[in-house]
């Protein structure tokens, strides 16, 4: 099959959509660092409607850290790809060219940091997921344990990690051309971190730095972003070729919602995202906390739970009555609470809207990919809502069951019926080897609530861990039916 190139897109079909503007006249205006499905489900997507409507100043010149293979597979496709939004039976493709270039950081150093410092280039944005910026997620400060971050701390002329490709980048560019960092991962206050997880590296490698984080120069907005953007697998790629007639190695099939609200808080030039329906507002906490909060936490919800029960994907999950009645429980009647709700928002019919998303029979969107990255997703999806809901004397009965879920998963790697189940968590070993070498389930309980690089360092109630502790005997003796028939309605 004849592989997606600029030469061959002609032949799409004439459903699909086109770049509705000159290639060859964009010039580089954003550095994105990730370039996974989200960001070219996403931000790309809201700067090829800004490329569309004339303002060619946006073209991205995308950096990948870990892996060569994205930027090889785009690099192949002269940096086309293509999306198709699906719900149930309906589907809509376009055709995205808004990528014009795609760098291997480790192997194209000097030009990801030249890029950074390109007084053209008044934006970076980044999706290089919560564990990308050496952060330990229950304290906010830096994991200075992380390999590529010690690296750099040793070597920052020859930068590895995102902090530090970040760092050298910003140290080429002139002081007298402002940036804007775009923080684009779920982070609570995600550009405020950023900011200070740069200066708490800069301060160790990097001194020169420092004035320039807090001269105005450089800006740091937080940011909320939503779609749902499986993971590409064979068949995936394999129905876009029948859809398409060309093989499209970065095919993206994705939901129609997508969000992106924006703190306008930039220190120069920006690309009119409010044009594709970005949300600019002088604060973005309410939206970016019911988002993690809500979406993300009955997301891993609706992971462990699957994943312990044999379910592949989050549609065949929310098809199981009793993860079903158990996610609706968490979403609305313990997480849904604790979420201060912008004014004039509906919030349960945004509670609603996700369930139907979570339903999409048509994305294929697996438990395992959600699963990945416990200890870094569980410190801020669940553990804020639910020492909340300790502290005021409200239970979250089927949220801790969901926390025994994750710790049954991790002690047990392996589900109701002996399946075997993979952690995908490079944070997890310390954690797990301390739930397995505990000598009982209300050990582990208390091993747990003790690890203090995901549960922090404040105490937890010594109910919790006895609550804990007999769901993880519930869970060994009668697996997830025994762990929520006690809260079924």
């Amino acid at each position: 099959m004849t592989r997606l190139t600029n030469s061959s897109a002609a032949r799409l079909p004439a459903s699909v959509r086109r770049p509705a503007y000159d290639r060859a006249a964009v010039r580089p205006g954003i550095v994105h660092l990730g370039l996974g499905a989200f960001h070219r489900a996403h931000q790309a997507l809201y700067t090829e409607q800004v490329l569309a409507g004339g303002d060619l100043r946006w073209g991205i010149v995308g950096v990948h850290l870990r892996g060569r293979r994205l930027a090889d597979a785009l690099a192949a496709q002269d940096h086309l790809y293509t999306i198709t939004e699906q719900h149930a039976e309906q589907s809509d493709s376009r055709l995205v060219g808004a990528i014009q270039a795609a760098l291997f950081a480790p192997e194209a150093l000097e030009k990801v940091l030249g890029a950074i410092a390109d007084p053209q280039v008044h934006v970076v944005t980044s999706t290089v997921t919560e564990k990308g910026y050496s952060l330990l997620p229950a304290t906010g400060e830096l994991d200075l344990s992380d390999a590529d971050l010690a690296h750099d701390l040793q070597q920052p002329q020859a930068p590895r990690s995102t902090l530090g490709v970040l760092a050298a980048g910003l140290l080429r560019r002139d002081p007298g051309a402002p940036l804007t960092v775009v923080c684009c991962d779920n982070m609570a206050a995600n550009g405020p971190t950023l900011r200070r997880l740069l200066g708490a590296y800069a301060e160790r490698a990097c001194p020169a730095l420092l004035p320039r984080l807090s001269d105005g120069s450089i800006a740091f907005p937080s940011t909320m972003v939503d779609r749902i953007v499986p993971a590409a697998t064979e068949a995936s790629l394999a129905a876009a070729e029948a859809r398409l007639g060309l093989r499209d190695e970065l095919a993206i099939a994705c939901e129609p919602f997508t969000q992106w609200v924006i703190e306008n808080a930039f220190a120069g030039p920006r690309p009119a995202w409010e044009q594709a329906g970005a949300l600019f507002t002088s604060d973005v906490r309410p939206f970016q906390e019911m988002k993690l909060r809500l979406l993300n936490g009955s997301h891993s919800a609706i992971a462990y739970l699957g994943q312990l029960r044999g379910r592949e994907t989050v549609a065949g999950a929310m098809a199981d009555p009793v993860i079903r009645h158990a996610v609706r429980a968490i979403l609305f009647d313990e997480l849904l609470p604790t979420v201060a709700v912008p004014a004039g928002f509906d919030v349960r019919a945004y509670g609603e809207q996700l369930i139907h998303r979570f339903d999409n029979p048509a994305l294929a969107h697996r438990t395992a990919q959600i699963a990945m990255d416990g200890t870094q997703k569980v410190a801020v999806r669940w553990l804020p809502a639910l020492r909340e809901r300790l502290a005021q004397g409200r239970p979250a009965p089927r949220l801790e069951r969901a926390l025994a879920a994750w710790l049954h998963t991790l002690r047990q790697a392996q589900g109701d019926a002996g399946q075997p189940l993979a952690l995908g968590d490079p944070g997890a070993p310390p954690l797990v080897a301390l739930l397995r070498a505990a000598a009982s389930t209300r050990a582990a309980a208390d091993a747990a609530l003790g690890y203090a690089p995901v549960f922090g360092t404040a105490p937890w109630p010594a109910c919790l861990a006895a609550r804990l502790a007999a769901h993880l005997d519930t869970l060994a003796a009668q697996g997830t039916d025994g762990l929520l028939a006690s809260v079924a309605a």
